[in-house]
């Protein structure tokens, strides 16, 4: 069990992160076979499948026109919602909302993926201390981690939170991706004034996929986020292989994701997204994910998403643009 990547020239590699990469990866699908092998290590909880449209603006600065946002061009995308460990949406949780773009010149999987949470930055800073919280998982079940690592703990405790609706919260990557060969960003999704309502967070146990029945299919709203980039400067300032820091540099507006009104609730649709796999890995070379954490995520994604197929029954491969049509028309 081995990865090969091809470090790009803002990273820094640590002496034995491969050893360390496989040792999280262990642990990793250990705990998926201890638990239920058969849905996603992270962000089990599906909230819903969405199809929308990835505009990527006219007006991308020059530093970041490269790769897909080279050019003003339209991408159909398939938006995966969803919810951390805790089954009930009224509990405390962390939320995620995954992009997939389909037909994506120069990427080797036709695709290009983002994966978002929403929290500014990752709580845990890179892959020396991954492996000692993955210990302490296996050992405690983070306990001793936590007891040792107050502010990872404050971070971890920040970012769980009940919510109103996957489409009023801003999302982050957290971590960074190339933007060429010289060139890094993170990236944010920020949720347009007309997602937002005046409702209390949710209080029943599938409250967020209700809130968002009653927004695309009973009441026949569209949705629509920024996305935005935020340039690298150094690597004193935006760190690449820190995964807590803040980076301080400005965003910048670099495309628009709508949103349609439609009907996601088809169970069949339900089981096309359990069997899609999201990965910041699906890419082309020009974004690259950058960093320990998306340097461990390549083999702890790959590895999660074979032993859940494989169980599932499943096909491993990714989606076309007949798959995304066969999805329905929009309202």
């Amino acid at each position: 069990m081995s990865v090969q990547i091809s470090h790009h020239p803002l990273e820094i590699i640590p002496k034995g992160e491969a050893e360390m990469i496989e040792r999280v990866t262990k642990i990793q699908l250990e705990m998926m076979k201890n638990e239920d092998p058969q849905k996603r290590g992270q962000h089990p909880k599906q909230q819903a499948l969405l199809r929308g449209i990835f505009e990527i603006s006219d007006s991308v600065p020059e530093s970041m026109r490269v790769g897909i946002f080279a050019e003003p061009k339209k991408f159909d995308a398939l938006l995966r919602l969803s919810t951390g460990t805790k089954p009930k949406d009224s509990d405390p949780n962390s939320h995620g909302f995954s992009i997939k773009l389909l037909d994506v010149p120069g990427s080797s999987t036709n695709t290009q993926d983002f994966i978002f949470l929403d929290q500014p930055t990752f709580f845990i800073r890179d892959m020396a201390e991954y492996v000692t919280f993955f210990n302490s998982v296996q050992e405690d079940k983070g306990a001793s981690y936590f007891k040792n690592h107050p502010r990872e703990f404050g971070l971890v405790m920040t970012f769980n939170v009940v919510i109103t609706s996957h489409l009023e919260r801003q999302y982050w990557s957290t971590v960074p991706s190339a933007m060429g060969k010289n060139n890094a960003a993170r990236f944010t999704l920020i949720p347009d004034p007309g997602n937002v309502s005046e409702l209390p967070p949710v209080t029943t146990p599938d409250g967020l996929r209700e809130v968002l029945e009653d927004y695309f299919v009973k009441n026949r709203k569209s949705a629509k986020f920024l996305f935005a980039a935020q340039g690298y400067i150094d690597e004193k300032t935006t760190p690449i292989e820190d995964a807590t820091s803040t980076w301080s540099s400005p965003f910048e507006n670099i495309a628009t994701l709508t949103i349609p009104a439609q009907d996601f609730t088809a169970p069949e649709q339900f089981e096309f997204c359990e069997n899609l796999s999201y990965n910041p890995w699906h890419c082309t070379s020009d974004h690259q994910p950058l960093g320990g954490i998306q340097r461990c995520r390549k083999l702890v994604y790959e590895e999660g998403a074979r032993l859940r197929h494989e169980l599932n029954n499943a096909q491993n491969s990714e989606p076309t643009k007949a798959d995304y049509d066969q999805l329905g028309s929009f309202l």
